[in-house]
């Protein structure tokens, strides 16, 4: 027995009676459909996939990093300088996987991390040529600054088991595709 069989067998009983199975297999993404495998993995996690006309609709108080595209900036409600005033936070996105329907957001020069965490909505501007199949693509492509995946909005349920969603961090998250 190797060491992952031995932490699989010491797992309690799931409420349905069945022991964890030892057989976990990664999960795979049709190579023809990234953005579908994406968007569906995303949804599940309570993310939703937003247009460039809908964020024009937005009528917000919105901080925006630095390096998102002008014509974003522009389309935007009300421009705020603090993300402690914003509704929401537009970031652009390094890459996102499509296995987990995750986002990888990495910390450089004019951006603010808080930008995807302290407005109640992170708008995440994504470009479709970043999709990459699994997570462990994602985590090779990965720049050297310090980066973060995000996978859906905040939630815990620390309390109760109840589920909460935005404590800490967005309520919402919209992944916005951009333009290539």
């Amino acid at each position: 027995m190797d060491d992952r069989d031995v932490v699989l067998s010491a797992l309690p009983v799931s409420p349905g009676g069945e022991k964890p199975s030892a057989d976990i297999s990664v999960l795979t993404v049709p190579k023809g459909s990234l953005w579908e495998c994406f968007v569906e993995r995303l949804t599940a996690l309570g993310g939703e996939v937003k247009s460039l006309e809908d964020l024009a609709e937005f009528s917000g108080r919105a901080f925006c990093d630095e390096d998102v595209p002008s014509f974003v900036q522009e389309s935007l409600g009300e421009p705020v300088q603090s993300v402690w005033v914003a509704e929401a936070g537009v970031t652009l996105c390094e890459l996102a996987v499509a296995e987990t329907g995750s986002l990888l957001v990495s910390a450089r020069s004019g951006r603010s991390r808080l930008a995807s965490l302290a407005p109640p909505v992170h708008v995440a501007l994504l470009r479709q040529s970043s999709l990459v199949a699994s997570l462990e693509e994602g985590i090779a492509r990965a720049p050297a600054e310090t980066s973060f995946l995000v996978s859906g909005p905040s939630r815990t349920a620390d309390v109760e088991g109840v589920m909460v969603m935005g404590v800490h961090g967005p309520k919402r998250l919209w992944v916005v595709p951009l333009p290539e």
